[in-house]
């Protein structure tokens, strides 16, 4: 049940004196209801803070100082040989008496082997993993940048709905105030008011429950995803931040805070940058330049493996002297091994096909790569010229218009020369055009942010 009563019409001509009053003081609310309230003292959690902290608690950013570690332990491993073999042995020991100084063929043995690496196979395996700790390098690169994008995005999210949730709330405001008017004129019998201008109006109260339920799903289901960035839910105390007017420009500086760009700056970087010359230096396709070189390296290393692996010993065979005091000579010995990787030529004429393939397979996707963040660059720049036209548009037109048109309606209906329902949309339609532009400026910003996903990168590469 509604809270709202329908009172009966009282037909007073005394009454009518209020007429004039009422008018001014329903334009006085009319024209004053969307001005923003003075925000409540919260704290809030700005752009720019929700992405330091998640660049700060990112455990991949973590994992990957870990992987460039163990890449660079590795390089330093793989330039060492291989650990020397050292064997001791008795050798030609007699059966009949075990003695070591009956046979003068008996002695006690020692030696020293030492193989070598396959070619220049560690050099080669050597650099592959100063590739891959470079990869993890770049690869942050990319993490950073990307995180950049996905928290400001979401944060958009939320500010949106919070913002929407304020503008329903004048919305609900003017609607209120507009049921009191009509209530009153209908109840002192002012003009031409009758019973279902006040019922309009309730039915306009009432259908923005619906609206208050879809904006606060989405202001919780941003707030959650924004808080999966962080590690732990967000504290009930967070807010979005607000402005004083829903018309102030969306929070986009921090998006630029580390290239040391202005908005306008950027917008001119953007403009006169060549997408599918520059974004070969985007992190996401340097990263498939680096496997490109990291399967070179591999190409290199089955290559390598062709050739043969020589192996070097040398050994000291000790003799005790002869049980008739006759002295015995100890043994020196010095041997080199060598394999003979001529009998496996196919397969390793294979290994090195498919090594090679690999290389240029990884070639290929870093060109398509580069084509597909060119192309979103250019949808991208696109959508951002066309966003920019309809904000002007509704502030330089739109809004004005607008509250000319409220205005005009509500002294129609002063006047009884006009109807509640289009005062009551008149109105509405001011807030509705607010919540058009809001929405042009949380998907202008979101363009930014993914523009700037795609140019920033690749900006601090040449200006480095």
């Amino acid at each position: 049940m509604s809270n709202y009563s329908v009172p009966k019409k009282v037909n007073e001509s005394a009454n009518r004196p209020c007429k004039v009053s009422a008018l001014f003081a329903l334009i006085f609310v009319l024209s004053s209801f969307l001005m923003a309230n003075k925000p409540v003292v919260a704290q809030t959690l700005s752009l720019e803070q929700a992405l330091q902290l998640a660049i700060q608690y990112d455990p991949l950013l973590k994992g990957n100082a870990h992987r460039k570690d163990r890449f660079n332990a590795e390089a330093e491993a793989s330039s060492y040989w291989a650990n020397p073999q050292v064997s001791a042995s008795v050798q030609n020991l007699p059966t009949d008496g075990f003695a070591f100084d009956q046979e003068p063929m008996t002695q006690f043995k020692v030696g020293l082997k030492q193989q070598l690496p396959r070619g220049d196979e560690n050099f080669y395996s050597q650099k592959k993993y100063q590739v891959m700790a470079d990869q993890m390098s770049v690869e942050s690169q990319a993490r950073k940048a990307w995180l950049k994008r996905e928290v400001t995005l979401t944060w958009l999210d939320w500010v949106y709905a919070t913002r929407r949730i304020g503008l329903l709330d004048k919305e609900k405001s003017l609607l209120t105030q507009l049921l009191d008017f009509t209530d009153s004129r209908y109840s002192q019998g002012v003009g031409a008011a009758a019973q279902q201008d006040i019922l309009q109006v309730r039915l306009a109260l009432l259908s923005l429950d619906d609206k208050y339920v879809e904006a606060y799903q989405q202001k919780n289901e941003a707030r959650s995803a924004l808080s999966k960035w962080f590690g732990a839910p967000l504290d009930e105390s967070v807010s979005a931040p607000l402005t004083q007017s829903t018309r102030d420009a969306i929070e986009v500086d921090a998006i630029l805070n580390d290239s040391n760009l202005s908005l306008s700056s950027f917008l001119t970087v953007i403009e006169n940058s060549e997408p599918f010359s520059i974004l070969q230096h985007h992190p996401e396709a340097m990263l498939l330049q680096i496997q490109t070189q990291i399967e070179a390296q591999n190409v290199n290393i089955a290559r390598e493996q062709t050739k043969s692996q020589w192996a070097f010993e040398a050994s000291y065979g000790y003799r005790q002297d002869a049980q008739n005091g006759a002295s015995r000579a100890d043994f020196v010995s010095l041997g080199v091994q060598v394999d003979l990787p001529f009998f496996n030529k196919s397969r390793q004429d294979a290994s090195i096909a498919a090594a090679a393939s690999k290389m240029s397979a990884s070639e290929t996707d870093f060109r398509l790569k580069v084509n597909e963040l060119a192309a979103n660059a250019e949808v991208l720049k696109s959508r951002l010229s066309a966003l920019s036209e309809r904000k002007a548009l509704y502030e330089t037109a739109l809004i004005g218009e607008t509250r000319q048109l409220s205005e005009a309606e509500l002294t129609a209906y002063t006047t009884d020369t006009g109807d509640i329902g289009d005062v009551v949309n008149a109105n509405l339609k001011q807030v509705q055009v607010q919540d058009d532009l809001l929405k042009i400026d949380i998907e202008r910003a979101r363009t930014l942010a993914s523009l700037a996903y795609l140019y920033l990168p690749t900006h601090a590469h040449f200006f480095e």
